[in-house]
C-alpha cells in the first residue's frame, strides 16, 4: 500500500503579498498572494481525497525532524539562524526572498520529517513507495543557507537518515522539479554513493547553475548528472530524456533507494517555467521512475514534493503520480480539451537535445554511448 505524509499544517504558512516573489518596490506593485503559498498543498490534498485515494492510501502524519537530522547535512550555524528568524517573528531564509514568518522553522522540521518518516517507511519495508508532502520544499537548501522558498533540504536529510539509521549504502536522487536542484548538488558534490540527477529547464532558476560540464568533485567525480532542458520540451522530450539518459545511468549505479525531489512546476500551467509537462506526461514520468526502482532496488522508493506553483493544475499533476504509485485506475486530465496534442509529439529538437546531453555525460557513463 502506497504511504501519503501529510499534516493539516501543511496547509498554513504567511508568506505575505507579492508580484509572483518579489515584495512591493518603487515598480511592483504587490497585491497578490507570494506564488509559494499554501494552497497548492491544500488543493492537492483536497483532489487526493475527491478521487477517493484516501480508501487506497495509508495516510500517516509525521513526526518533525530532530536537530541532529538535519545536522547530517547542514550546518550548526544555519539550523541555528533559521530558529532565531521564526523565534523573531519571520524574515529571510536566505537569498532575499525565501520569506519566514514565526512558524516557518518548525514548519521546515516537520517537512524534513515528512521525507524522514517516508524513508524510513520503505527502508524498513512496511511499503514499496512513500509520498511526502511538505510545507516548504527543500532542493535549493545547501549546508549553510536556505534559499529559493526552501529551508531545509529535505530529500538531502532523508537520505543521509536512511544511510546513518538503515545501512543504505547507496542512493540515486531524481529531481525532477523545474528549476536546477543547486542545494542537493552542493551538498552530495564529492560523496560517491549518492548520484544526484536534476533535469531542469536550462537556465531558469538559479540561472547560473545546472549546467551538463558540472558532473561532481573529487570522489565524486560523475555522480552529478545535470539534464537542462529547452523550453517546450513537453511530455514526449522529458520522457525521452528519463529513457534515453536517466534509466541507463540509476541502473549503472545500481542505488538500493530512490528518492525523487518532486517538484510540479514543470508543468503547462506553470507561472514560473516552460518546460509544458501535462498531468498525463506527470503519470508518464512515475511510471518509468517506478519501473525503473523496480528494477534496480526491489521498487524502494520516495517521491517528496518540491515546487509546484499553479494551485488550479499543480494537483492534477500530483494526483497522476500518486495513483501511478498505487497501482489504480486514473482521473482524466480536465484540463485535457485545452491541451495541445504536440505537447506529447515527439520533434527532431527535442530528440537532438537529450542526445547532446547524453554524449557530454558518456565519458562518465560509457552506457549512454550505447543506449
Amino acid at each position: 500500500m502506497t504511504l501519503l505524509c501529510w499534516d493539516d499544517r501543511f496547509g498554513i504558512h504567511d508568506t505575505g503579498n507579492a508580484a509572483l516573489y518579489l515584495y512591493e518596490g518603487d515598480l511592483v506593485q504587490a497585491t497578490m498572494p507570494h506564488v509559494d503559498n499554501p494552497e497548492r498543498s491544500l488543493r492537492m490534498r483536497e483532489v487526493i481525497r475527491r478521487a477517493g485515494l484516501d480508501e487506497t492510501l495509508e495516510i500517516v502524519a509525521p513526526e518533525p525532524a530532530y536537530v541532529a537530522d538535519l545536522e547530517l547535512v547542514h550546518t550548526p550555524q544555519h539550523v541555528a539562524r533559521m530558529a532565531d528568524v521564526s523565534r523573531e517573528g519571520g524574515g529571510d531564509a536566505g537569498g532575499g526572498y525565501t520569506p519566514m514568518d514565526a512558524r516557518s522553522y518548525h514548519l521546515a522540521l516537520l517537512s524534513s520529517g515528512s521525507a524522514i518518516t517516508a524513508v524510513r517507511a520503505v527502508a524498513e519495508g512496511q511499503t514499496s513507495n512513500a509520498y511526502a508532502m511538505v510545507r516548504r520544499a527543500g532542493h535549493h537548501a545547501s549546508r549553510e543557507t536556505g534559499f529559493g522558498f526552501c529551508i531545509f533540504n529535505n530529500v538531502a536529510v532523508a537520505a543521509r537518515v536512511a544511510q546513518r539509521d538503515h545501512g543504505v549504502d547507496r542512493i540515486a536522487i531524481i529531481d525532477i522539479d523545474v528549476h536546477h536542484g543547486n542545494g542537493t548538488e552542493a551538498i552530495f558534490a564529492a560523496d560517491p554513493a549518492v548520484l544526484t540527477v536534476s533535469l531542469h529547464q536550462d537556465r531558469m532558476f538559479p540561472p547560473d547553475t545546472g549546467g551538463a560540464g558540472v558532473v561532481g568533485e573529487g570522489p565524486g567525480t560523475g555522480r552529478n548528472v545535470n539534464l537542462p532542458l529547452p523550453a517546450g520540451t513537453g511530455d514526449a522530450g522529458y520522457q525521452l530524456a528519463i529513457d534515453r539518459i536517466v534509466a541507463p545511468v540509476v541502473r549503472d549505479f545500481a542505488p538500493a533507494l530512490i528518492i525523487v525531489a518532486c517538484g510540479l512546476d514543470a508543468s503547462v500551467f506553470d507561472p514560473m517555467a516552460r518546460l509544458a509537462l501535462t498531468a498525463t506526461g506527470f503519470g508518464g514520468v512515475a511510471d518509468r521512475l517506478l519501473g525503473l526502482a523496480a528494477e534496480s532496488c526491489r521498487g524502494r522508493i520516495v517521491f517528496v514534493q518540491e515546487g509546484g506553483y499553479s494551485p488550479a493544475y499543480a494537483p492534477f499533476c500530483g494526483l497522476a503520480i500518486i495513483e501511478a504509485m498505487a497501482g489504480v485506475a486514473r482521473h482524466e486530465d480536465p484540463f485535457e480539451p485545452f491541451l495541445a496534442p504536440s505537447l506529447r509529439e515527439l520533434t527532431a529538437w527535442q530528440r537532438d537535445a537529450v542526445d547532446a546531453l547524453a554524449r557530454r555525460h558518456a565519458p562518465h557513463w560509457p552506457v549512454l554511448a550505447t543506449s
